[in-house]
């Protein structure tokens, strides 16, 4: 079982101010558990003092990830016989029925909300600590956080409430316009750039370096247009190229998929910005559960029986040529046991049928059945590959939030829309370094000045970054979230569903705030 130096660095850390099962709200009032003599002083207290903050990025794999992925074409969560029903809550996601109400929008707001209150609460503290080089480089990497976790939250509900004090006696904040909060965002990442690390190594791993920074900030460029209404194409070839030419430390990797192992971490060169997991003392990466089936127990020698829920929409699976290493990444057709003898499961061959969703009679999200059939329909994602070495549910692969091929088809995409500060040769450049590692020996299949479409960036998007929280926000950009897909129909008047509505719970308790237009509660 690995247990990285900065891994485990971080777990210690995390413990100093939390207790229980929850980071994301702190028990004990910070501010009168410091004083002069006591304020965090070496980097290892500051580290200390803000853990939560990072703790809290775990559930980014779980509520916002659900959010974020269960609505777009990547995936489906059909009901299977009596399994992934869940209150019908997998069906909304997938036909873009949620409310206000909806459980999966209420847990991803209430994460987003408590990860800010947290950076809040922590740079409270810090911001009355004696002046330091350390201590001015701490509230930058806070502030970094927050910047990001407020991208995260303006990214998927559109206006909201901005606070950047931790006050529990105030008036109750108002919503702020989408368009205000990216100007928020941008300058909070513009002011701490400098005071960033530049260093790639363990110690910086799993927190915001300059190069983080760059890289979210020509990710929001990339989405300008959507969250202000004016484009701005050359800041993100800005920051793309500062990331491609000063970054030196960050290479693609040969293998694509290795930087998603069990055993990831700072020795790998692509990703930017990854969130630590570990099986016992870093909670919460349980996806092999949720994608594989029952019986892949004896595929990865688990001690558990996987969930059989998220799968694959057929038309997404058929985006993968079968010379792209990137369909690796699919379970599909027979499955073996660890030993290569074909997998039996309750007296079923256990052959997983990609286009296998038959609707039961009378059902419009059943694909289940008395002969176990439809518990069978959908190829899994295995990107994150099982771990043999988890604990109970969870696995000790790292979350990779950002990396270098995201930068290349970021930097490829804005000049095809317009950026003056870029040329055709540039963007083909980049984004064959991302397709030609897919396809090694195919160099027919590389782009050319004639292939190098939007549509196809929108496609090499889609197969390169499956399960990666990317698709929603592509499809919202490329125009394409109110298509129609698998049991979805197209729902083309419904634009405001682009954005998700503010929770109910929140309005009920804050009349400050006013409801994303379109929804009612």
């Amino acid at each position: 079982m690995k247990m990285k130096f900065n891994k485990l660095y971080m777990l210690l850390f995390a413990g100093a101010l939390c207790t229980g099962t929850s980071c994301t709200k702190l028990d004990v009032d910070m501010h009168s558990a410091y004083s002069e003599d006591t304020f965090p002083k070496t980097p290892e207290q500051f580290v200390a003092l803000t853990g939560p903050v990072y703790t809290a990025a775990r559930d980014y794999f779980r509520d916002y990830f659900d959010l974020q992925t269960a609505g777009s074409d990547e995936v489906v969560i059909p009901t299977r016989g009596g399994d992934w029903f869940d209150g019908g809550k997998w069906r909304d996601m997938h036909m873009h029925t949620w409310s206000p109400s909806h459980e999966v929008v209420r847990n991803a707001w209430n994460w987003g909300y408590n990860a800010i209150g947290t950076c809040n609460r922590v740079l409270g503290v810090l911001e009355n600590a004696p002046e330091s080089d350390t201590k001015g480089q701490t509230i930058a990497e806070i502030k970094t956080m927050r910047a990001w976790y407020y991208y995260l939250m303006m990214d998927a509900y559109g206006n909201i409430p901005l606070q950047t004090t931790f006050d529990t006696g105030g008036e109750l904040p108002s919503t702020t316009p989408r368009a205000q909060v990216f100007d928020f965002i941008v300058k909070e990442l513009e002011d701490n750039l400098s005071l960033l690390s530049e260093e790639k190594s363990e110690l910086t791993y799993g927190r915001p370096t300059k190069w983080f920074a760059h890289t979210l900030l020509a990710k929001i460029y990339l989405n300008a247009q959507i969250y202000t209404g004016t484009p701005n194409w050359n800041k993100v070839v800005e920051h793309t190229n500062i990331v491609l030419t000063e970054g030196t430390a960050y290479s693609l990797q040969s293998d694509m998929l290795a930087q998603f192992r069990p055993d990831n971490g700072a020795q790998d060169s692509e990703p930017i910005f990854s969130i630590p997991f570990h099986a016992a003392r870093a909670t919460g990466n349980e996806l092999f559960n949720k994608v594989l089936h029952y019986s892949h127990r004896e595929t990865f020698s688990l001690n558990t029986n996987p969930w059989n829920g998220w799968s694959a929409q057929p038309d997404y699976f058929d985006l993968f040529d079968d010379d792209d290493i990137r369909k690796q990444q699919w379970l599909y057709g027979q499955q073996y046991t660890a030993t290569g003898a074909p997998l039996v499961y309750g007296g079923m061959n256990v052959v997983i049928d990609p286009y296998g969703y038959n609707l039961l009679p009378g059902s419009d999200f059943d694909i289940g059945g008395a002969d176990d059939g439809g518990r069978l329909a959908g190829a899994r994602c295995v990107k994150y590959f099982p771990d043999k070495d988890h604990i109970g549910t969870n696995a000790n692969n790292d979350v990779v939030v950002y990396r270098l091929a995201d930068v290349l088809l970021m930097k490829a995409e804005a000049i095809l829309r317009g950026a003056t500060n870029g040329n055709t040769a540039e963007a083909l450049e980049a984004a064959n370094q991302v397709r030609g590692r897919a396809f090694p020996l195919n160099p027919e299949k590389h782009f050319t000045a004639a292939t190098l479409t939007l549509d196809a960036i929108y496609k090499e998007r889609a197969l390169e970054f499956t399960f990666e929280v990317t698709r929603r926000t592509d499809m919202i950009r490329f125009g394409k979230w109110e298509n129609p897909m698998l049991f979805k129909p197209a729902n083309a008047g419904e634009t405001y569903k682009r954005i998700f509505p503010i929770p109910a719970t929140v309005l009920a308790n804050n009349g400050n705030l006013t409801p994303n237009p379109g929804y009612t509660n």
